[in-house]
C-alpha cells in the first residue's frame, strides 16, 4: 500500500486525511499514468517518483486556509493533494528517451504538484533534475528555500558590495540561505526577529551571525532604536527591504529605508488584514519604491532554460556545501504506518500553522 495525505475540509477541523491506496505504477508500454492520484498529459514522458523529503512551508498553510490563489493538481480519491515543494528519486520512466533516469534526484518545477505523499506517477516535464551529491532535506529547502533567496538579491533590485539589506522574518529558511548568499558577494545583511527572552535572543543572535549577519535586531529593538546594532543602521541605512511579515513590521523596515530605496513585501505572516501606511515623505521626499515580489513569476519570465539552469547552480552550491542547511524539524513516514500515523502528520500540520518561536521548519521524511 501507499498512502497520501489530502485535503479533505469535511472530514476533520485540520481539514486533512491520511488516504491508503495501491502504489503508483508506470506501464512503459505507453506514456498514460494508471495510477497514483496522476492526472498528467499522455502526451508526455510519465515518470514514477518516489518523494524523499516534502516540507510544510507557510503556502501550504494558506493553501489549507483557502487564502493562496495556487491550487494542487493532483487528486487522490477526488480530494486534492497539499504540497508545493520536495525532492524525490526517480523510479522508472515511461520512454527510454526521457531526459530523467531512474536515480535521478528531482524536484517539482512548478507549484501544485502535491508533494504530501510517497509516490507519485507525473509528467517528465514536471519535475527538474538534481546535480548528483545535493541532500534530500537541501533539495527538498531549494525551491522555497535557497532559490528564494538567491531571486531576493539578484531579481528585485541591483546591489553592489557594500549595500545593505534588511529581511523581516529572521529565523526563516529564506534568511538562513539570503545570509550566506549575501556573504558571498559582500552584501550586509540586517535580519530582524520576533521578540524572545533575553537568553533565546542572544542564542538566536549569535546562530545568524555565525552565518555572516551583519546584525541580529527584535522587532522591539529595531523600534526603539535602542540596541547596539542601531548605529549600523543610522550611518549604513538599508537600499532593500525584504518584508515577510507586513503590518507593524513591515512599517518599520520601511521607514528604516535608504532614499531611492526599495521595499519588497515577500510575505504575509501578520494576516491579510495587516497594512502599512505610505505617506508622501515616503515617496515623495525619499523617492522609495514599493513592489511584490513573486518568485514563480520571476522564473517563468526567464523561460524554462535559463531556470532549469538557475535552479542546478543554486543546487550545486547545496551539493558542494557551499550552503549550510538550516535546523529542521523531521516527521518520518513510517513505512510500518499503521500505528497513529494520521494523527501524528496532522499534529505536525498544525504544529507549523501555530508556527511558534524555536519551532523550525518541519520536514516530512519518507522512507
Amino acid at each position: 500500500m501507499s498512502h497520501t495525505l489530502v485535503q479533505d475540509p469535511a472530514i476533520s477541523a485540520a481539514g486533512l486525511r491520511l488516504v491508503a491506496h495501491d502504489p503508483a505504477t508506470l506501464d512503459v508500454s505507453h506514456t498514460k499514468a494508471t495510477a497514483g492520484g496522476s492526472d498528467g498529459d499522455d502526451r508526455d514522458d510519465q515518470v514514477h517518483v518516489r518523494f524523499l523529503a516534502s516540507p510544510i512551508n507557510r503556502v501550504d498553510m494558506m493553501l489549507l486556509a483557502g487564502r493562496y490563489p495556487i491550487k494542487p493538481k493532483y487528486t487522490q480519491d477526488g480530494q486534492p493533494i497539499p504540497g508545493f515543494d520536495g525532492c524525490g528519486v526517480v523510479v522508472q520512466c515511461s520512454s527510454p528517451s526521457s531526459n530523467l533516469k531512474p536515480g535521478d534526484l528531482v524536484i517539482p518545477r512548478g507549484l501544485g504538484l502535491g508533494t504530501w505523499r510517497r509516490e507519485a506517477v507525473v509528467p517528465s516535464s514536471a519535475l527538474v533534475k538534481l546535480p548528483s551529491g545535493i541532500p534530500p532535506l537541501g533539495g527538498a529547502l531549494l525551491r522555497s528555500g535557497a532559490l528564494i533567496a538567491w531571486l531576493l538579491l539578484e531579481a528585485v533590485r541591483p546591489l553592489e558590495r557594500g549595500d545593505c539589506v534588511i529581511m523581516s522574518a529572521g529565523t526563516s529558511s529564506v534568511a538562513h540561505f539570503l545570509v550566506q548568499l549575501a556573504r558571498r558577494r559582500g552584501i550586509d545583511v540586517v535580519l530582524v526577529v520576533r521578540d524572545r527572552d533575553v537568553a533565546e535572543l542572544d542564542k538566536t543572535r549569535n546562530r545568524l551571525l555565525g552565518l555572516g549577519a551583519a546584525a541580529v535586531l527584535s522587532e522591539t529593538e529595531l523600534a526603539s532604536g535602542k540596541s547596539a546594532s542601531a548605529p549600523l543602521l543610522s550611518k549604513h541605512p538599508p537600499v532593500l527591504a525584504l518584508d515577510c511579515v507586513y503590518g507593524r513590521v513591515g512599517q518599520l523596515l520601511l521607514d528604516c529605508l535608504a532614499p531611492k530605496g526599495t521595499f519588497s513585501l515577500v510575505g504575509l505572516l501578520a494576516g491579510p488584514q495587516a497594512s502599512i501606511n505610505v505617506t508622501t515623505q515616503h515617496l515623495f521626499t525619499k523617492q522609495l519604491a514599493i513592489k511584490p515580489f513573486r518568485g514563480s513569476e520571476i522564473l517563468n519570465s526567464m523561460g524554462e532554460a535559463k531556470a532549469d539552469e538557475l535552479i542546478g547552480h543554486v543546487a550545486g552550491l547545496l551539493a558542494q556545501g557551499s550552503l549550510i542547511i538550516p535546523h529542521l524539524t523531521v516527521v518520518s513516514w513510517e513505512r510500518n504506518i499503521e500505528t497513529g500515523i494520521e494523527d501524528r502528520l496532522i499534529n505536525a500540520v498544525e504544529k507549523a500553522k501555530k508556527d511558534n518561536i524555536g519551532t523550525g521548519k518541519i520536514v516530512w521524511v519518507f522512507e
